[in-house]
């Protein structure tokens, strides 16, 4: 109870802040936010994503690193997969700053086709479809996201780059960073970082990642460096233009919690449509 106190407290904080930057700087006028639709899911996700989901993220992220583990003859002692003992590699002997920017490198190219990948396979994307649900999009649909997605998206960053030798504190202070910059580039509005717009993402590049218009589809899908969208041919961020609708073009998930939780694992024909 005392961690969902603590869930409730810091949502009040980021809606009062989100609140009010999104009222002085919207991108699409005249949005609501207490009464726009799917804030009572979005909310439950929030209470849920933190909790639950952050458990089963970890079982399966540390599985996933005593497989590799095992693979590859790599040995890790229960201690170092903790993090209560450091791993002498040289990664690891490096600066701690030296470390955390290239965690931040790699780990956003192993995020860019991992997301990719969930665009493109019809199985995983019925699991991030849920993300993609929101058809009024803000800061707090940032949190509408599938465990299993979620699992599988730390699993693939942090498996490989630990078993690289970095060091976990660079996990651990990347994991904050990217969920607080996440919220920040679903919210209501019209950043573009000026002329760092195709060096750092922002609000206006990955709204078009979920906008539900034809030619931005499958766009955008690097979480901190739109250099790896535009090496790799997906990078989409016109100057004049910002998108209006959002959500998913076709089938989409249900609407309520309990229903995009199930959606993943329920076949095509079952599946509820966008209407």
């Amino acid at each position: 109870m005392e961690r969902i106190a603590v869930l409730l407290i810091v949502l009040g904080v980021l809606a009062l802040g989100f609140g009010i930057v999104e009222r002085r700087w919207p991108q699409v006028k005249g949005q609501p936010f207490l009464r726009r639709r799917g804030i009572f899911v979005d909310v439950a996700w929030w209470l849920f994503t933190p909790t639950v989901g952050k458990l089963f993220t970890g079982i399966v992220v540390g599985g996933s690193i005593l497989l590799l583990a095992a693979v590859f003859g790599i040995p890790l002692t229960a201690d170092e997969l903790r993090g209560s003992v450091e791993r002498d590699t040289l990664i690891g002997r490096q600066p701690f700053l030296l470390q955390f920017a290239a965690f931040l490198f790699l780990a956003d190219l192993l995020a860019y086709w991992n997301h990719r990948a969930f665009h493109t396979f019809g199985r995983l994307w019925r699991i991030h479809a849920v993300h993609h649900s929101s058809t009024e999009l803000d800061w707090l649909s940032s949190v509408r996201v599938h465990p299993l997605n979620d699992a599988i998206g730390s699993a693939v960053v942090a498996a490989p780059l630990l078993l690289l030798g970095f060091a976990p504190g660079a996990l651990a202070a990347y994991l904050p960073f990217l969920t607080l910059y996440a919220i920040m580039l679903h919210a209501n509005v019209d950043w573009s970082f000026g002329p760092l717009r195709n060096v750092i993402a922002s609000p206006a590049y990955h709204r078009w990642h979920h906008a539900a218009e034809e030619q931005a589809l499958d766009k955008n899908f690097a979480g901190l460096f739109p250099f790896y969208d535009r090496l790799f041919g997906t990078h989409y961020l016109p100057r004049e233009r910002r998108p209006r609708q959002f959500g998913i073009i076709g089938e989409a998930p249900p609407r309520g919690f309990v229903g995009q939780m199930l959606y993943p694992f329920k076949s095509p024909r079952h599946a509820v449509s966008a209407e």
